[in-house]
């Protein structure tokens, strides 16, 4: 069985669409890319994304797609620190990939002890090449949720004349 690890915020702030959409919404960000993962996953791949901090409710909800889990790093422990121990922890390593663009510290280590690495980069056009993908996954959202709103109307100030 394959199994993946994703540096998680890597990999979201490597797709423009990903990162305008955390400008707004970082838990819709998230929601999306994992939409994403599991549209790709297919067989018995098992695949691990992580993240640096803690997650939501509706995070916790989220994060029950088969084959799927997603992890949080707990302070003062990053997300990288996390996939250093999972990659010391696997017994198999050759069955591992790791989706990073951090060469330098995870890619170095994850071929170091036979692990492969992809780079985020490579990784999300494979996301992004899937077909018949739900229509949740268009660039641009089909409705504008409450907290968007308020970030664009304070962003340009609509708020401030209503006041005045």
């Amino acid at each position: 069985m394959e199994k993946i690890l994703i540096d998680g915020y890597n990999l979201l702030y490597k797709d423009g669409a990903l990162k305008n959409l955390a400008e707004r919404s970082l838990e819709s960000a998230r929601d999306q890319l994992l939409s994403m993962v599991a549209a790709w996953r297919s067989g018995e791949t098992e695949i691990q994304i992580v993240f640096d901090g803690r997650s939501t409710d509706s995070q916790r909800r989220a994060a029950t797609t088969p084959g799927i889990r997603v992890l949080f790093s707990r302070y003062p422990q990053t997300a990288d620190e996390v996939i250093l121990e999972v990659i010391e922890k696997e017994r198999r390593r050759s069955s591992l990939t790791v989706v990073t663009s951090d060469e330098k510290d995870i890619g170095r280590v994850a071929r170091s002890e036979g692990v492969r690495w992809v780079s985020s980069e490579k990784f999300i056009r494979r996301l992004r090449r899937v077909k018949g993908r739900p229509a949740a996954q268009s660039e641009k959202p089909l409705t504008t949720s409450p907290e968007e709103m308020a970030y664009w109307l304070q962003r340009f100030g609509a708020g401030e004349r209503e006041k005045k």
